[in-house]
């Protein structure tokens, strides 16, 4: 590498370099400008370095370096700009770099400690990065003497004390990002005079009062982030006149009437109007027209669940979606994502690129994204006790090629509003990128509403490419604790889970299993088998019969314009095919109206055909072997010998015998419905 530093101007960055540095380069006196970002160094910084008297530009981005930045940095006597972030770096900030008169720009990394008041005497400092660390206690007084500065960012510490007043007086400051501050109780000062400012963000930081008016004053602000604050009243009628591209409100207690000129822009979250971006969720605000469209949370549980009268608290600006018809789970999605403003929701499903190195790699494949909240919401459960499990893999901080692998996400998990798990970090408890890692935690419903949120709390790597911070879940598991917690004969209306978990799971095991395997002759149990049968079925049929049982055993759980039925008595001598071949559900001696008021009558019901768990009627009807081939990826084994060795039939059995295998996962959270399983049949037959 030495060999290479000739100039006074070396750039070996993106050379994708392995190994430490050597000491040796702390030798090379001529250097002004030293580049060796996007490698792959790893090892301590060399204080040797620090002999480089005539350095002015020092940049060791996106590597793996660790340990401490050394003290003897602060020899630099030229240097202007120090570039470390990315790297994972640890120790306190040395407080030498205050003799470095010259520095211009100071970056961020996994620093510790407090902030050394010896920085205040950088006179010159325009842009003081400290992101992403693990800082701790006040601004120091000093700072005050930073009137250069033009960026300060200080997100995603652990620091308290108040907002310093004397920020109001860095007049050249156009970028100004503080989140996630400690102390309570903090408010706007009655005056601040940033006229440059560009950029504000003050996020997450206890900010309670009001919003001021005189931030309209502030004609070249582009970008205001208040969210998750503690602000009360409404939106400054001045802010009309304000010229802004995206406002972010989430989650404060900002109440009032919506004016007519955010009202015309902001139907949901991020609506792009005119290339503008807001987010007003989870406030009090009242809407100047009817709220004919929108959904949130507590609406459903008044609607749908049993003795839900719960008020509502927020309003729905948010990007609030819900699984139609079940309305049994709903998701929300807040924040942008600081690297990438511009990102649309398209990123917010990331899809692997290695796999996860795990049994069931599968359910690792897609993750949902979110910038900064992120929630899901379990609608009409029965009040009691459940175990919930959150399944993750880094799927998207993998890559070496853009260093994105040496990023990290930390976030924090709400169950029920209660923190349970803080600075969580998804590669940190895999031990690695693409590994599996799964949090379980137990929670108390009773309301009939389940609320899960993962929250970043300015925490981990934020413009390390992709730039995709923020939490990030593969799936969630909820099972009830035992049947005992829950009272079964309690007057109610049929929760939509119940729906899922006791009726659709049971049939959908037996229908795909039964139905496509046995019938079809997919495996070789005589007895459940067309023997005297002389029609042969093509590969094409075959996938139709599937289609035309999943069909009407959804139009009997899901269509019915009176009642959803309950067949109860589904195998293979039920499903009937007219003289071309259609499937016909048929027998419907057994069947039931569901019950709406009582979910558990099935499983009370004796001397009868009882609702029989998949887990049960996969022992009952599916032989070992195929659990065992499913572990081992060879459920292809399972197609009759006698269909054609083709590419199109073959890829197609696998996805129908994956698809049967959700059908009978363990948690029923995790299987499909039946109008799922219709889709992904049409799918494959079109």
């Amino acid at each position: 590498m030495v060999s290479y530093m000739s100039k006074l101007n070396s750039d070996l960055s993106d050379n994708t370099i392995h190994g430490s540095i050597p000491y040796q380069i702390g030798y090379l006196f001529q250097l002004i400008t030293l580049t060796l970002g996007q490698n792959l160094l790893t090892g301590k910084i060399p204080p040797s370095l620090g002999r480089l008297s005539s350095l002015q530009a020092l940049s060791l981005r996106q590597n793996l370096l660790t340990g401490e930045i050394p003290p003897s940095f602060g020899r630099l006597s030229s240097l202007q700009v120090l570039s470390l972030r990315s790297n994972q770096l640890s120790g306190e900030i040395p407080r030498e770099l205050g003799d470095l008169s010259q520095l211009r720009s100071l970056p961020e990394n996994g620093l510790s400690g407090t902030l050394p008041p010896e920085l205040g005497k950088l006179s010159n400092l325009q842009e003081l990065w400290l992101t992403s660390n693990n800082l701790r206690g006040d601004l120091p007084k000093d700072y005050e003497n930073l009137k250069n500065l033009t960026t300060f960012e200080i997100s995603g510490n652990n620091l308290s004390g108040p907002i310093p007043r004397f920020i109001a007086k860095w007049v050249n400051l156009y970028s100004l990002f503080v989140t996630d501050l400690q102390t309570k109780g903090l408010s706007f000062p009655e005056s601040a005079n940033l006229s440059s400012i560009l950029s504000l963000t003050l996020r997450n930081c206890s900010i309670t009062g009001s919003i001021p008016p005189y931030i309209a004053n502030w004609n070249q602000l582009r970008f205001l982030d208040l969210s998750f604050n503690n602000l009360t009243g409404g939106i400054p009628s001045t802010f009309k006149n304000l010229f802004l591209y995206q406002m972010y409100l989430t989650r404060n207690m900002l109440n009032g009437t919506l004016p007519d000129w955010i009202y015309r822009n902001v139907w949901e979250l991020k609506s792009k109007i005119r290339g503008k971006f807001m987010d007003l969720a989870y406030n009090q605000f009242r809407f100047p027209e009817p709220e004919t469209h929108k959904t949130f949370p507590e609406e459903i549980v008044r609607k749908y669940c049993p003795d839900g009268q719960k008020k509502s608290q927020y309003n729905s600006t948010s990007n609030f979606y819900v699984n139609k018809p079940a309305n049994n789970w709903a998701y929300s999605c807040n924040g942008h994502f600081y690297g990438d403003s511009m990102a649309d929701s398209s990123k917010f499903v990331q899809k692997v690129t290695c796999g996860a190195a795990v049994t069931g790699a599968s359910l690792y494949d897609e993750a949902r994204l979110c910038p900064n909240s992120l929630k899901y919401y379990g609608f009409c459960l029965r009040n009691g006790n459940y175990n919930i499990s959150l399944y993750f893999s880094e799927i998207v901080f993998t890559n070496n090629d853009d260093y994105s692998s040496s990023a990290k996400r930390v976030f924090d998990i709400y169950i029920q509003r209660e923190l349970r798990l803080k600075d969580f970090n998804i590669k940190e408890m895999a031990r690695h990128s693409n590994n599996v890692t799964i949090q379980s935690f137990e929670a108390s419903v009773r309301e009939h509403l389940l609320e899960i949120e993962l929250f970043w709390a300015g925490k981990g790597s934020l413009y390390a490419p992709p730039s995709f911070h923020g939490p990030l879940t593969s799936a969630i598991s909820v099972t009830p604790t035992t049947v005992q917690n829950f009272e079964v004969n309690r007057p109610g209306r049929l929760s939509k889970i119940g729906i899922v978990a006791i009726v659709l799971g049971a049939v959908l095991a037996l229908i795909l299993f039964l139905a496509l395997m046995s019938r079809l002759g997919w495996i070789g149990d005589r007895e459940l088998r067309d023997a005297n049968s002389s029609t042969r079925l093509d590969w094409p049929t075959r996938v139709r019969i599937c289609h035309g049982i999943v069909k009407g055993l959804k139009y009997l759980h899901e269509d019915n314009p009176s009642r959803k039925i309950v067949h109860r008595n589904i195998k293979p001598s039920n499903i009937l095919l007219d003289g071309n071949l259609n499937a016909k559900v048929s027998d419907l001696g057994l069947a039931k109206l569901y019950d709406e008021e009582n979910p558990y009558k099935f499983i009370q019901e004796k001397g009868t055909v009882v609702y029989m768990a998949p887990e049960y009627a996969m022992r009952k009807a599916i032989t070992e072997k195929a659990i065992v081939l499913h572990s081992k990826g060879r459920l292809s084994e399972l197609v009759d010998k006698q269909m054609p060795n083709e590419h199109v039939v073959m890829k197609q059995a696998k996805i129908i015998l994956e698809l049967a295998m959700r059908c009978v996962d363990q948690s029923p959270t995790l299987r499909p419905t039946m109008s799922e399983v219709l889709s992904e049949l049409e799918r494959i037959s079109n």
